[in-house]
């Protein structure tokens, strides 16, 4: 049998966690919810249409297409990895340390895998919320012509991305439960996220001439989502750079999970 740090995902008190993380957003939903929902609409709109009218065609897969056609895809990955992990990270802290959420939900049914895993939920779910966004603002800018995609091969991407940012959120709450305090979360933000956007193929193509840049982007679970999306929307085959990138992020779940509980349970249970 699985322990329980895995088994605890399927379960009603993980469900539990989630539903209350919903309903909070709902009820704050103004302040929880524009901003960063709108955040990738307005990169979207700025590098792809902005930035895009002084870029010329980018070639991908054999032919050119237009810069604000490359990066829309590229939107939906990072939105995929930035929602989950910003999340995980500051939104979880909080959760733990300075509202005392986490204190509360653990004095009833609930255990300390089930947190977990409801916070790890709840970002994957917000982050396919932000996605399902991105989608749609695609959708009228191709109505409009300033993107040329296929949409219809892109109807999966919020069931993959909740798959991807699952992964995400597993990354960002091993800072969570290690970093002693908020002020020390700039670390990974500058020391993972930027540099995993960065050799993600996100906003432009990477040099894969150098071995080192290469490999990076091949260990980059970002970077195949980001491919593997960009190949749907522009007619190639996408599935091998999701598939080499559903492996990564399932494995990070798979290390990282209980490697965070047993960090946790020390922090918040005071056990050893």
């Amino acid at each position: 049998m699985l322990p329980l740090h895995y088994r605890a995902a399927v379960h009603w008190q993980s469900r539990a966690v989630l539903l209350r993380h919903l309903r909070v957003y709902i009820r704050n939903w103004y302040t929880a919810f524009l901003p960063p929902a709108m955040e990738p609409v307005l990169f979207l709109l700025a590098f792809g249409l902005g930035l895009g009218v002084h870029v010329a065609g980018i070639s991908h897969g054999g032919h050119e297409v237009s810069y604000a056609s490359y990066i829309a895809p590229g939107m939906l990955a990072y939105t995929t990895f930035l929602t989950p992990f910003f999340q995980s990270l500051f939104g979880a802290f909080i959760r733990m340390h300075y509202q005392k959420t986490w204190e509360g939900q653990l004095t009833s049914q609930i255990a300390l895998p089930h947190v977990i895993w409801g916070e790890q939920l709840w970002a994957a779910l917000l982050a396919t919320m932000y996605v399902t966004i991105v989608l749609a603002v695609i959708a009228i800018c191709q109505s409009f012509g300033l993107v040329h995609l296929d949409l219809m091969r892109l109807l999966p991407v919020p069931l993959v991305s909740f798959v991807f940012a699952l992964g995400f959120s597993a990354l960002a709450l091993l800072f969570t439960a290690i970093l002693p305090t908020i002020d020390h979360m700039n670390l990974p933000v500058f020391l993972v996220a930027l540099p995993l956007g960065f050799t993600s193929n996100t906003y432009f193509p990477m040099p894969t001439e150098h071995p080192a840049v290469a490999v990076l982007m091949y260990c980059n679970p970002l970077y195949h989502l980001a491919e593997g999306y960009r190949a749907l929307a522009l007619g190639g085959d996408g599935m091998t750079h999701l598939g080499i990138g559903a492996i990564q992020v399932t494995g990070l779940v798979i290390i990282l999970v209980p490697i965070i509980n047993r960090r946790l349970r020390r922090r918040v249970l005071g056990e050893g």
